[in-house]
C-alpha cells in the first residue's frame, strides 16, 4: 500500500523538506527519469500526456514500480486531491485496465531548490560511493529494465505477426534466468523468434485452448535459449528497435551504472557491474 505524503491542505504551505540523497539509488534514478519524461518547465507537475509512458520506461509494469516508489517516498502526490493516497489508489480509475502513468501528479519539493532538481539528482547518481547494497539495487534495476525491454519488444514482435501483444506477458516469469545468460539484445532476438514460431503454430493448429498460445511462446523462448546455452548455437544479437526507443529511465540507469554498451550487449550480472562501477568507487567518472 502506498504511504506517500498528501498534498498540503493549504496551497501556500511549505512541502516537507527532502534531500535527493534520502531517495536512495533507485528512487533517485526514478525521480530523475520521471522529471525528464513529463514534468512541466517549473518541475511542479507530472501530467498524463500522449507518449509519457514509453518515454519513461519500456514496459507498463516497470513504469508502475517507478511511480509507486516515488509516491511512497512522498515526492509525488495526487493532484487536486486531499484524500489519503492509499484510499485514492483503491478507487477508479486505477483498476486493472489503468495505471499510475495515466494520472496527473504534483511534485512535492521545496520551492527554493525545485528548479535545480535535475542537476541535484544527476550529481547524486554520479557521485555516491558504490557499496554492496547499491550494487544489489543497480543489479535488480538492470534486471527489471532488461525484462521490460524484452517484453516491450516481444509485444511489438507479436503485433508485427498479427498476434495479440498481451501474449508476451507470461514470458516475464522466465526472462530473469534467460537474461542472466543472454544479453538484452539476445533476449529481444529470442522474443522475435518465438513470435515468428507462434504465428506459424497458429496457422497449423488454430487458437487452441485458453493459455495454450502463451505456453507455446514461453516454450519456444526457453528452447532456443537452451540451444544457445548447451548446444553451441549462440543467439543473434539484436540492436535496439525503433518500436522500443531509449527511455529516460534507461538513460538515467546508464549514467548511474556506467555500463555503457554493456547494458544491451552482455548478460545481467554482478561481474559486469564490478567492472563498470566497482564497490568502493565514487565520484564522477564520466567525461
Amino acid at each position: 500500500m502506498f504511504v506517500a505524503a498528501a498534498v498540503p491542505e493549504h496551497p501556500g504551505a511549505e512541502p516537507p523538506s527532502f534531500r535527493v540523497e534520502d531517495l536512495g539509488v533507485f528512487g533517485g534514478m526514478a525521480f530523475l527519469a520521471v522529471i525528464q519524461a513529463g514534468a512541466d518547465a517549473g518541475f511542479r507537475h507530472v501530467r498524463a500526456r500522449p507518449g509519457f509512458g514509453s518515454r519513461l520506461a519500456p514496459h507498463r509494469a516497470l513504469r508502475h514500480l517507478i511511480l509507486s516508489t516515488l509516491l511512497e517516498a512522498g515526492v509525488l502526490a495526487p493532484i487536486a486531491s486531499r484524500r489519503r493516497l492509499d484510499d485514492a489508489v483503491s478507487e477508479a480509475p486505477w483498476g486493472e485496465d489503468a495505471s499510475l502513468e495515466d494520472s496527473d501528479w504534483i511534485i512535492v519539493w521545496n520551492e527554493a531548490t525545485r528548479g535545480s532538481l535535475p542537476h541535484q539528482l544527476r550529481a547524486s547518481m554520479d557521485s555516491f560511493e558504490s557499496t554492496a547494497r547499491s550494487r544489489e539495487v543497480i543489479l535488480q534495476t538492470w534486471e527489471s529494465l532488461a525484462i521490460g525491454e524484452c517484453l516491450a519488444f516481444g509485444e511489438y514482435a507479436l503485433a508485427a505477426h498479427n498476434l495479440n501483444p498481451a501474449l508476451a506477458r507470461p514470458a516475464a516469469a522466465v526472462l530473469p534466468t534467460i537474461l542472466a545468460q543472454q544479453s538484452i539484445g539476445q533476449g529481444c532476438a529470442l522474443m522475435w523468434s518465438a513470435a515468428k514460431h507462434l504465428a506459424s503454430w497458429f496457422m497449423r493448429n488454430g487458437a487452441g485452448s485458453a493459455g495454450t498460445a502463451e505456453r507455446e511462446l514461453v516454450n519456444s523462448i526457453c528452447m532456443n535459449a537452451d540451444r544457445a546455452n548447451f548446444g553451441g548455437r549462440p543467439v543473434k544479437q539484436f540492436s535496439r528497435h525503433s518500436s522500443v526507443p531509449m527511455s529516460t529511465f534507461a538513460s538515467t540507469f546508464l549514467w548511474t551504472s556506467r555500463l555503457g554498451d554493456d547494458y544491451w550487449e552482455v548478460p545481467v550480472s554482478e561481474d559486469a557491474l564490478d567492472l563498470a562501477r566497482p564497490i568502493g568507487s565514487g565520484g564522477a567518472a564520466h567525461e
